[in-house]
């Protein structure tokens, strides 16, 4: 019976268990839905995060800053002319240079050199330790060997702060400009505003030495161009003038437009010589095949239609066909008087056909003639053609040498200006950048409302963070997805969460299939859907789920259908029998014979939930005290109902499951239901489902969701495949009904 039941089901446990790809998608919806379940942790640390930012920006202590604001120029005019000229950016050209190299610029050294001079002259505050203390002692390793203009420049640098920007400018030609905003932050308010005056007057001053710089370069690269611009432009008038003593040109232009006219008459008088030689050759081919296959009185040719004595003769022609026409009527064929008329007409027939021949031989004179006059003009064309190809080489010549000549000129004659307007510029002073805000103190205080804020965010992604973390250690199966994604074991249904089952409100009614009578006083009370009322929503969901569910397996294979199945759940310690009672309900109200088994001998309550005696059973049968007829019980109100309890034989389960019976009563029962369905304990908690499955056509594995974890799931999965038990799929349980999740033990 196992190796039949394998092939019937779409997913067999002789496969193993797909392993999750090692690069697995982002799950959005199982992310937030973690996040969900952990909202009041992630409330909780933003809550403290922000609250000690804001605790701690109280308790810091004022600081001072100084800002100014320096607009750096695009260069114009002459400014761009030693860029220009060299071919590569220089350092006036700022904004050719990237924002960070010119922030590293401004904050080096040599720029800085001169404010530290200064600050040590005015001995202010924040370098006079370092300058009145006594040399550096290397061997104690005091200050590690530091030259003290060094320790100075580091001290201003870390209180030093620039952010640089590019300023579009309105002109998509021209560049653009930059700002940089430098800040001065310090202790002490004289100080810090002394520090940033010297600095934005370092700046400008540095602004002006670059510029003069740059300056001076290009009249140094100008300086060096011009001979050799020079020299080229007097070779260059050399070697044109030899180029038109040699060749006898003023200029090629002339003679070539002259070349090209004669070339275009005698080109357009080649053609028509061509058109006319043809037409003229296709007139005497005609003519030809029409006197060597047709009569002479029949021939069409236009030849023959523009001979005037031709169409004469033709005309004679056909009155003496009339005139023959009317004696054959009054003569006889060997009549003299026809014999004449038949010989005159056989003597107007040569002339015709020697006046075709006239006008052949005329054919073929003008063929003679236009042969000869196209090859006259095609050995003229010829020669014509030679003489261009020679002239275009020489015109090729001088427009290089007269267009090099040109560019050289123009480049001479530019850098002549160019050098005449940079010592122009050289002779000026004017400060090439402008501080457009001076120096300005202020007191910058903590901000309470942004640490508040920063540390409400820092907050929130840790919490974010910790919420993910232990949800990802706990394990736990929320959603069907989370199933899909530890095993591609179909899920047969989803069962919803239904707070009407679970507060008793179905029980009534689920007891009544299963029970003869219900006394009114020791039973719960009766069902409001018994006075024929609807059910509510959840109720009707919860129904119809587990209908769905019915419907699911019976097209699990239409062939060869599942006749006996296993219901089993993943989770340890976990038993479920509102799941086997409401499959077994719904696949019967579909018309099937179904029997509902209690298989679990371990801890059977199965008979308790359903309130039925369980002095006779599944273990009876098995045990051989017992028939199945006289213990199964039929449903009062679903005649295609069955049940059987667990029994109360002492037996061990395992010796019970594991002797010949079993196989003898799947077999039987097979044979008189439609569906035997079989209430198992946890599947990998004990061997008692594997030992029915192994025997039964199929196991479904119910997974609760939200308390079954990946590890327990993936463990029942590998015991399966070890097992070779055919898996008919997964039943996903969002939340139990009351009395379905019961502790065993």
């Amino acid at each position: 019976m196992k190796s039949e039941s394998i092939n019937l089901l779409p997913y067999s446990s002789t496969e193993a268990p797909a392993a999750q790809s090692s690069e697995e998608t982002l799950d959005l919806g199982r992310v937030f839905s973690a996040l969900r379940r952990k909202a009041l942790l992630i409330v909780a640390i933003t809550v403290a995060t922000g609250a000690l930012a804001g605790l701690r920006a109280k308790l810091s202590p004022p600081t001072y800053s100084a800002v100014f604001e320096i607009l750096i120029q695009p260069p114009t005019g002459e400014a761009q002319v030693a860029s220009e000229i060299t071919g590569q950016p220089v350092q006036s050209n700022d904004t050719l240079l990237a924002l960070d190299d010119q922030v590293r610029i401004l904050t080096s050294p040599g720029v800085l050199e001169s404010v530290i001079e200064q600050v040590k002259a005015e001995n202010l505050p924040i370098c006079s330790s370092i300058f009145l203390a006594p040399a550096p002692d290397s061997a104690n390793g005091s200050d590690l060997g530091l030259d003290p203009n060094e320790a100075c420049y580091r001290l201003i640098r870390q209180q030093l702060e620039i952010q640089l920007t590019e300023v579009a400018s309105n002109n998509n030609n021209a560049p653009a400009s930059r700002i940089f905003r430098s800040q001065v932050v310090g202790s002490t308010p004289a100080e810090v505003q002394r520090i940033a005056d010297l600095i934005s007057q370092r700046f400008l001053e540095y602004g002006l030495e670059t510029r003069q710089r740059d300056i001076q370069q290009g009249i140094a690269f100008l300086d060096e161009k011009l001979p050799e611009v020079r020299d080229q432009v007097d070779s260059l008038q050399r070697e044109l003038e030899t180029l038109r003593q040699t060749n006898n040109l003023i200029t090629p232009d002339s003679r070539g437009t002259q070349l090209t006219s004669q070339i275009n008459t005698y080109e357009s008088e080649y053609l028509n010589v061509l058109v006319e030689l043809e037409g003229t050759l296709n007139l005497y081919e005609s003519l030809q095949r029409q006197l060597a296959t047709q009569p002479q009185d029949q021939a069409v040719s236009p030849v023959l239609s523009d001979n005037a004595r031709y169409q004469a003769l033709i005309q004679e022609l056909l009155q003496l066909d009339n005139t023959i026409a009317e004696a054959s009527t009054l003569f006889l064929d060997s009549s003299p008087d026809l014999q004449a008329l038949k010989e005159q007409r056989q003597n107007l027939l040569q002339l015709l056909a020697r006046e075709g021949t006239n006008a052949q031989q005329e054919l073929l004179l003008q063929l003679e003639g236009l042969e000869t006059r196209e090859a006259a003009l095609r050995k003229t064309l010829s020669s014509l053609n030679v003489e261009v190809d020679s002239l275009a080489s020489v015109a090729r010549q001088f427009t290089d040498l007269d267009r090099e000549l040109l560019i050289a000129t123009e480049n001479l004659t530019q850098l002549l200006a160019r050098r005449e307007t940079l010592q122009i510029e050289a002779a000026q002073r004017e400060l090439p950048w402008e501080l457009i805000t001076p120096p300005t103190l202020t007191i910058e205080d903590a901000s309470l409302l942004r640490n508040v804020a920063l540390g409400v965010v820092l907050g929130f992604l840790l919490g974010v963070g910790v919420a993910l973390l232990l949800d990802a250690q706990k394990d736990v199966l929320y959603t069907p997805g989370d199933l899909k994604r530890i095993t591609p074991v179909p899920i047969l249904g989803i069962i919803p969460h239904s707070s009407v089952v679970e507060t008793g409100y179905d029980e009534a009614y689920l007891l009544s299939l299963y029970q003869t009578a219900i006394a009114s006083g020791s039973r719960r009370a009766a069902s409001p859907l018994s006075n024929g009322s609807s059910p509510p929503d959840g109720l009707h969901s919860f129904r119809e789920a587990f209908r769905s569910l019915a419907a699911n397996l019976q097209r699990v294979n239409a062939e060869s259908p599942v006749k006996s199945l296993v219901i089993s759940s993943a989770d340890d310690q976990v038993a479920d029998s509102t799941t086997a009672a409401y499959l077994a309900w719904a696949i019967a109200e579909m018309g099937k014979r179904v029997l509902l088994v209690d298989a679990d001998f371990r801890f059977p309550h199965m008979h308790n939930f359903l309130e039925l005696p369980n002095e006779k059973g599944l273990s009876n049968i098995l045990a051989g005290e017992l028939e199945l007829k006289q213990v199964i019980k039929r449903s009062p109100i679903e005649p295609n109902l069955f049940v059987l309890t667990a029994g109360s034989a002492t037996n061990d389960p395992v010796r019970l499951l594991s002797s010949s019976k079993i196989q003898q009563f799947i077999a039987k029962t097979q044979g008189y239901f439609d569906l035997v369905i079989y209430d198992a304990p946890p599947f990998a908690e004990y061997a008692d489902a594997s030992l029915i499955a192994a025997e039964a056509s199929g196991l479904a594995l119910v997974s609760h969701l939200g308390t079954v974890k990946s590890a327990q799931l993936e463990q029942a999965l590998e015991k399966l495949w070890i097992s070779k038990i055919p898996l008919v799929g997964l039943i996903a349980k969002e939340h139990a009904s009351k009395g379905a999740l019961l502790p065993i033990g």
